[in-house]
């Protein structure tokens, strides 16, 4: 009975391990998202550095994820956050979670990202956007066309 609980309990585990690292890789190509206070991030090229604005509340710090492991210094001032290395590394092209934000008290929730600077261990500009990965609607994408219609394809006439 007690081998078939353990059983149990670490397909549970697994399954829950596997879903939140299968959410990263879901985000579209070259795209952050927000889960929480988490920075998600899906990238086809190493990254170099970093620079974003976090929108709707005030940080008082910003550490951990990729970033971190990845020997990078990362500092924030009350909107934005900063992450580069010293020392030439980079994160690998890939997904996960880019680092975690601290909120000062009483300073709100984060609505998104912009101002989205991010580039390669060269100093190339990637072209990265924000993306909305869940927010309690029904677009798992995030990506929405100038229409407001999630995965659509209307470029013109959109005001």
């Amino acid at each position: 009975m007690i081998g078939n609980l353990n059983k149990l309990f670490i397909s549970f585990i697994t399954l829950v391990m596997f879903s939140f690292v299968s959410g990263q890789c879901d985000l579209p190509e070259n795209t952050l998202s927000l889960s929480g206070l988490d920075v998600w991030y899906n990238s086809t090229d190493e990254i170099g550095g970093f620079q974003f604005d976090v929108d709707g509340a005030s940080l008082s710090g910003a550490s951990g994820g990729d970033a971190e492991a990845n020997g990078f210094t990362i500092s924030s001032s009350n909107t934005v956050v900063l992450g580069f290395s010293f020392t030439g590394g980079s994160i690998p092209a890939g997904c996960g979670t880019l680092l975690t934000l601290s909120l000062e008290a009483n300073s709100g929730v984060p609505t998104g990202l912009s101002g989205i600077v991010i580039s390669d261990p060269s100093g190339n500009a990637l072209d990265f956007e924000y993306v909305d990965s869940g927010g309690g609607d029904d677009c798992a994408s995030g990506v929405y066309d100038c229409e407001d219609v999630c995965d659509g394809d209307a470029v013109e006439d959109c005001n």
